[in-house]
């Protein structure tokens, strides 16, 4: 068991080499195609794969931590048998990308917003800039908490009903099962992953936002801006 487990692991983190790069391929072409070729969105797309790699390796670690094998979802099985795939690495990837939509909506959403308030107010100091983002961010995070819920809730609504037609079985082997413990910790892997991404997008966001400002301020080769020399 400890074997198999152990080659289980090692195809997940193989895959990787793979999974990264082609999903760091696919959220440039999203970000860069809809919003363009700018600061935000850098930013939004820096947040966007830092925080999937990390989500990658902390949804590996849990499912080696709580002995998940993927086998609880059919198509996963099926696709193990018929093409060779590792059924945890299909559900490494699947939670993934259901957080992906939602926090490639909310890392652009806060540069935006950061773009705004930092015009409206441009004197503010970058902590009380991150502040008052966050207080959006925060709003933010709570709306997309009920989109992930009810999403989750309805892909796992056929598997409750499926798994409660047999009575025989009592409801807490039921909610304690891996079918039922992957769609809970697919969720609470998705909505830390949120949480990662609204903070680092609106830190870079007013990073770079407060470079380019200082920038602007002091052109290269403006007169004004190079040190007088004071002459005896």
């Amino acid at each position: 068991m400890a074997v198999a487990r152990g080659k289980g692991l090692r195809a997940i983190l193989s895959s990787a080499l793979l999974t990264l790069p082609a999903l760091a391929f696919v959220l440039a072409l999203c970000v860069y195609l809809v919003h363009g070729w700018n600061w935000k969105s850098h930013a939004a797309l820096t947040a966007l794969f830092t925080t999937t790699t990390a989500g990658y390796f902390f949804t590996v670690w849990i499912t080696h931590l709580t002995f998940l094998s993927g086998t609880a979802d059919r198509s996963a099985v099926v696709a193990q048998n018929s093409y060779g795939l590792n059924t945890l690495s299909l559900y490494v990837v699947g939670v993934m990308l259901s957080a992906l939509g939602a926090m490639n909506d909310i890392t652009v959403t806060q540069a935006s917003v950061v773009e705004t308030v930092a015009d409206s107010q441009p004197s503010l100091p970058f902590r009380r800039l991150y502040a008052l983002n966050m207080q959006v961010g925060g709003d933010h995070v709570g709306s997309m908490v009920t989109v992930l819920v009810l999403g989750y809730a309805a892909g796992a609504l056929p598997l409750t009903l499926l798994l409660r037609a047999d009575q025989s079985t009592p409801l807490w082997v039921t909610l304690n099962g891996e079918a039922m413990f992957a769609e809970l910790a697919g969720l609470l892997i998705a909505l830390i992953m949120m949480l990662i991404a609204v903070s680092l997008s609106t830190v870079l966001a007013a990073w770079w936002l407060g470079q380019r400002r200082n920038r602007q301020r002091l052109p290269e080769g403006d007169p004004d801006s190079r040190p007088v020399m004071l002459q005896v």
